[in-house]
């Protein structure tokens, strides 16, 4: 089972280098002194570093899937030193009410989400910020959050593995391109020449609309 990753428009690579730079850049004007203020400083190397995640190169190899996957786990990191009040700044809540009539998120179940967190907005977000990431309506963090996906079903794919949507979709039941079932009707697939079962998810969410 090869995985043969899609190609990058130059223009897609340029803006990934220019956004790169800059969090580079941003990363070595912040002082790392005991005690150094770096308030002023936190917020460029995030949001440089969200643009550059969100414009990152297909990954190719799979030294460049683990390297991006780190790079975007590092980068949560920092993102918990933000706070509440900064975050919001930087990526403000897209304006869009009507999440609810497609069950997708929006500016109303955000805001339920930040609520729930229960932080003040001049309070660091620490381990709160991956809750954050995953319900947050704008663009820039839903790309960050979508880049760190594509990263981790990468690694699984150049391990042999089936990437996380397939593999979703096959414990669902449902039949896809890299899976076959044996003569016990178990769903499989093969990683490295060998034959790997895979557990069914008992309590299926997707169901057929006739």
């Amino acid at each position: 089972m090869q995985y043969v990753p899609e190609t990058q428009s130059i223009e897609e690579m340029n803006k990934h280098r220019i956004y790169i730079k800059a969090y580079i850049r941003s990363l070595k004007a912040c002082p790392t002194e005991e005690g150094a203020d770096q308030s002023k400083h936190i917020p460029k190397i995030v949001y440089y570093g969200v643009k550059a995640v969100g414009t990152y190169p297909k990954l190719i190899t799979a030294d460049e899937a683990k390297t991006c996957f780190e790079f975007i786990s590092g980068l949560k990191g920092i993102m918990g030193l933000l706070t509440l009040h900064e975050f919001m700044n930087l990526f403000p809540i897209e304006k869009v009410y009507d999440g609810a009539k497609y069950e997708m998120k929006d500016y109303y179940s955000t805001i339920e989400a930040i609520n729930e967190l229960k932080l003040k907005p001049h309070e660091k977000i620490g381990e709160n910020i991956l809750k954050l990431i995953m319900e947050y309506m704008n663009r820039d963090i839903m790309d960050f959050a979508v880049q760190g996906m594509v990263a981790m079903s990468a690694m699984r794919r150049f391990d042999g593995h089936l990437n996380l949507m397939e593999e979703f979709m096959a414990s669902q039941g449902m039949d896809t391109e890299n899976t076959f079932r044996n003569g016990k009707g178990e769903v499989m697939y093969v990683r490295h020449g060998k034959p790997i079962k895979l557990k069914l998810n008992k309590k299926q969410h997707l169901h057929i609309v006739k």
